[in-house]
């Protein structure tokens, strides 16, 4: 059985980068965020009119990880390059700003709730420290149109999100790798190693 492994931290981080690394190495299958097509469609509505869509992205994005979560525990395994276990960083943001009414992040939050109670936490959560300016060259390497329209400021807001995120995690064990220090690609084999050590510490532990 392999064991459920969640990839975290901001949007251009990196996550599907060590996901497919991870995949290859550990032979071990990934359930990608971006698999359901309509995922990206709302994802350019979203990002170019935001009050109106705000709450149905979240909602989508809900649906989607809590579906993940189930289907990557039923298969036995895998990784996960976003799960439901940070989903509330995006809405709590959204509202903050105004993008989302209290109605809209109550039902939000209730149902987040919910879904938890029935979510297993995984046996390792990566996160990907990330800065602002680093997030930005990957997602305007990567190009995709929605992105880049976004100002800055608003991944300035969803990075101080991630980090205070990334200290109050408790659900499982956690290590952290530092993107800006650490090129993922030319350094896999050593990210490999420490992750696979882990694995085997937490395991030894249940």
């Amino acid at each position: 059985m392999n064991p459920v492994i969640c990839i975290d931290g901001v949007v251009g981080c990196g996550k599907t980068t060590l996901a497919e690394i991870l995949e290859q190495e550990l032979n071990i299958p990934t359930f990608h965020e971006l698999c359901n097509p309509d995922t990206e469609i709302l994802l350019d509505k979203f990002y170019r009119d935001k009050t109106r869509w705000a709450f149905t992205m979240q909602i989508h994005f809900l649906n989607e990880r809590f579906r993940m979560i189930k289907a990557v525990h039923k298969n036995g395994g895998g990784i996960l390059d976003r799960s439901i276990f940070g989903d509330r960083i995006f809405a709590s943001m959204l509202y903050e700003d105004g993008f989302m009414s209290k109605e809209e992040y109550t039902t939000y939050v209730t149902l987040l709730d919910n879904m938890l109670e029935h979510s297993l936490p995984p046996r390792l959560m990566i996160y990907l420290k990330c800065s602002v300016d680093q997030a930005i060259k990957n997602i305007q390497t990567r190009g995709r149109e929605y992105e880049l329209i976004v100002p800055r400021k608003y991944w300035e807001r969803l990075n101080e999100k991630y980090t205070q995120w990334r200290h109050e995690y408790a659900l499982s064990p956690l290590i952290e790798i530092d993107v800006d220090a650490v090129d993922i690609l030319q350094e896999k084999d050593k990210i490999v190693e420490i992750i696979e050590k882990h694995l085997a510490s937490s395991l030894s532990s249940l």
